[in-house]
């Protein structure tokens, strides 16, 4: 093999896929893949586009511990057609020789949980084009640590199959690693700068069989002001992402019973038969938590004037939102359809 000639992941930015060997770049380290992206605890908006503009940069960054990191992958088409393939991802603890055996079985999931993917998580390109993942892959990255990921994409014309027989050696390693350009590999550290405290464990969302503008709202109750809460969900489709960046809670009144409450959310058209896992995470920059505290995620789909159930649904106020999201929501009644709550204690 000299030139491959389909979708491939690229060992270093100056990788054109030419795999004459023995006279390939000084720089073919197998473990530098900048077609693996880590970017972050927080989805992507149209990450296509975002990631095939930077195609010449390596703009992975360090993991999270103990939150929800999104990682993208990318490929471009050597091929002199259009191509398509499933993408499949996987983590491994630090080693330095990955013989498939070591990771094989942990394969990473995306937010609406396509576990070996069934073939729905497809990546496609023109000639020449790269291809990118709309529906990026979630890690709830462990202990501080040095991990390796693994990406593979598979099609009819390269299967790429995770080798069953094991590779008992390094000569059979090596000629896995550089047969197979439709693998890719990344060293990549997790780091506990700005780790939240608690994170949940996938919250599972259905729309169910209708479009809905839908209020994702987050309610804090005896929060301390100057802790910071957030929730995302990676999975594509709604207008926009289910995405609030972590938000610092701020000074509030008490009630009249004597609880602090405060509520933030985001508002989104979601699509029929939408379905994902959304978390939600705290961060209490060394705050004690108040007597009573909780954090509830709510789902509150909201109508206008016209819609059949709107006499029979409440308005913001009535049902608690701040000023800022009553205006927003101005005119329309909704209702507290779902929620999930934590209690600190």
């Amino acid at each position: 093999m000299s030139q491959y000639d389909d979708l491939f992941f690229r060992v270093s930015t100056s990788d054109t896929g030419d795999r004459n060997f023995g006279h390939e770049s000084t720089d073919t380290i197998a473990y530098q893949s900048p077609d693996i992206i880590p970017y972050g605890t927080r989805p992507t908006t149209n990450p296509v586009q975002f990631f095939a503009g930077n195609y010449g940069s390596d703009v992975g960054q360090n993991l999270v511990e103990s939150a929800d990191n999104y990682i993208y992958l990318r490929a471009r088409n050597l091929a002199g057609e259009a191509r398509s393939g499933s993408v499949s991802l996987y983590a491994v603890p630090a080693n330095l020789l990955l013989y498939p055996y070591l990771w094989a079985g942990n394969e990473l999931q995306t937010s609406d949980k396509n576990v070996d993917n069934g073939a729905l998580n497809v990546i496609q390109a023109g000639s020449g084009q790269i291809a990118v993942t709309d529906n990026p892959f979630v890690w709830r990255a462990p202990t501080p640590d040095h991990y390796c990921l693994v990406s593979r994409v598979s099609n009819a014309t390269h299967p790429n199959p995770v080798p069953t027989a094991a590779l008992g050696d390094m000569n059979a390693l090596t000629e896995f690693i550089l047969d197979n350009p439709g693998f890719g590999w990344r060293n990549v550290t997790i780091v506990d700068a700005n780790k939240p405290d608690y994170t949940t464990k996938g919250i599972g969302f259905e729309q169910g069989t209708e479009d809905a503008m839908v209020t994702f709202d987050i309610k804090c109750v005896n929060v301390p002001a100057g802790a910071s809460v957030a929730f995302s969900a990676g999975t594509p489709g709604p207008s926009p992402l289910i995405d609030l960046g972590e938000t610092t809670v701020p000074q509030t009144s008490p009630d009249q019973n004597g609880n602090y409450n405060w509520h933030t959310g985001i508002d989104c058209l979601v699509r029929a038969n939408y379905k994902t896992t959304i978390d939600y995470s705290y961060w209490s920059h060394g705050l004690a938590p108040l007597p009573g505290m909780t954090i509830t995620l709510r789902v509150l789909p909201f109508v206008a004037a016209d819609h059949r159930l709107y006499g029979r649904l409440f308005t913001p106020e009535q049902l608690g939102l701040s000023p800022e999201r009553c205006a927003a929501l101005a005119g329309k009644r909704g209702i507290v359809l779902g929620s999930h709550t934590t209690v600190f204690r």
